[in-house]
């Protein structure tokens, strides 16, 4: 029997909140609220592009009647959203970077459903670093106007709040405070960890002596944060996490060094690594 039209309506807003939740690792919908207005204190034309792309790439899966459980959990969303707020982080609106967020967010659904049925290893944010790197190196052939840099002046936290903004590619301290308190509300633990985890990172990036602009702006501790939260699951867990958080930085460094924008490649792959090592070792406690 089919589901009357506020029950349809309620899935798919959950499952849109949720998607948005998921960009940090968590699956709940006020999370996603959070999370979606800390983007709009920082930048309402990036809060519109995570919005398409959570509802493209959520309403691609609805369409391909992929599990209705994943989607409610938003995990064919998530993908999708950061690819809108990527694109409108590095190229001004047009007509062009609409539809690029509209193909590139619905592109992530098939490439992490691709991920789920033939790879062992958790898709993480893999379908849209993809997606984002195939854009990125064709830009200069589509002619895409670069995004205004944001000038504001903000108070600075030495890249604490700052580094958990740039989750979502936000260098805004305020943006960071209201993504840590949406994963508060989801888990404790996890906000505990992002904190640790991004803490670490910066502490490391300035004992190796990088640039204190990006240290300061939490380009280094955004991967860590993730990283960490993605390996902290078990309370008796804590060197997975740790080492995670720490091997972020030097695979950031490596990716900038060869001139490649990192998202959060640092954090997919230093997760991959750790995941392996945890299957195959004992690297739990």
């Amino acid at each position: 029997m089919a589901k009357p039209t506020p029950i349809k309506v309620r899935y798919f807003l959950i499952s849109l909140f949720r998607g948005i939740s998921q960009v940090i690792l968590q699956k709940n919908a006020l999370s996603g609220v959070l999370f979606l207005f800390g983007v709009a204190v920082n930048s309402t034309i990036m809060a519109l592009g995570i919005t398409l792309g959570v509802i493209t790439a959520t309403a691609c899966a609805c369409t391909l009647h992929y599990p209705a459980k994943q989607i409610e959990e938003g995990r064919f969303g998530y993908n999708g959203a950061l690819v809108g707020v990527v694109i409108f982080s590095l190229y001004a609106p047009s007509a062009l970077t609409v539809f690029l967020i509209i193909g590139g967010s619905a592109l992530t659904v098939f490439i992490i459903r691709f991920m789920m049925c033939h790879i062992s290893l958790p898709a993480y944010t893999a379908p849209y670093i993809l997606v984002i790197w195939a854009i990125w190196t064709l830009a200069p052939t589509l002619n895409l106007a670069s995004a205004e840099t944001l000038t504001s002046e903000k108070i600075s936290t030495w890249g604490v709040f700052e580094g958990i903004g740039q989750i979502i590619f936000q260098n805004n301290p305020i943006t960071g405070i209201c993504f840590l308190v949406g994963v508060f509300i989801s888990s404790k633990a996890h906000a505990f960890w992002s904190i640790i985890g991004g803490v670490l990172a910066t502490l490391l990036a300035m004992f190796l002596d990088l640039s204190p602009t990006l240290i300061l702006a939490g380009v280094f501790g955004y991967n860590a944060s993730l990283s960490a939260i993605a390996l902290s699951n078990g309370s008796k867990q804590w060197l997975a996490p740790l080492a995670g958080s720490v091997l972020t930085v030097p695979i950031a460094v490596t990716l900038m060094s060869a001139d490649v924008i990192i998202l959060t490649a640092p954090f997919v792959l230093s997760s991959w690594i750790i995941w392996f090592l945890k299957r195959n070792f004992s690297l739990t406690h």
